[in-house]
C-alpha cells in the first residue's frame, strides 16, 4: 500500500542522479527470503528487524519520516488487524531469511 513519497532533490545518495522521489509503501510481511549479495562489496546485505518508527530514526528520515511510520502502523492496524508495535531490541534478520508469525 502507498504511504507516500519524499523529494530528494539531488539524489546524492544515488550518485549525484538529480532530482527524484523515493516512494515509501506499507505491507504485510510473513517471510523474508535470503539476503541479495552486494554488488559493490560482494557480501550479502544486512538487514534489521525493527518497528515503523525504529526504522525511521535509523535511516534518520526525520518528521516527515516520523509521520510515514506512523501512518504505517496505523495502515497495519487497520488494514491488517495488527496491533501497533512496541520498541523492542532491534533483531539482525538470518541471511538465509525467516518466517514471521
Amino acid at each position: 500500500m502507498r504511504l507516500g513519497w519524499v523529494l530528494d532533490e539531488t539524489g546524492e545518495v544515488y550518485g549525484g542522479v538529480g532530482p527524484n522521489a523515493r516512494l515509501r509503501l506499507a505491507a504485510r510481511v510473513t517471510e523474508i527470503g535470503p539476503a541479495a549479495v552486494d554488488p559493490a562489496t560482494g557480501r550479502p546485505f544486512v538487514r534489521l528487524l525493527t518497528t515503523p518508527a525504529q526504522a525511521a530514526a535509523l535511516l534518520g528520515w526525520g518528521p516527515p519520516g516520523a509521520r510515514q511510520a506512523q501512518l504505517a502502523a496505523k495502515t497495519a492496524r487497520e488494514q491488517w488487524g495488527l496491533p501497533t508495535a512496541r520498541p523492542a531490541a532491534i533483531e539482525e534478520i538470518p541471511a538465509e531469511g525467516m518466517r514471521l508469525s
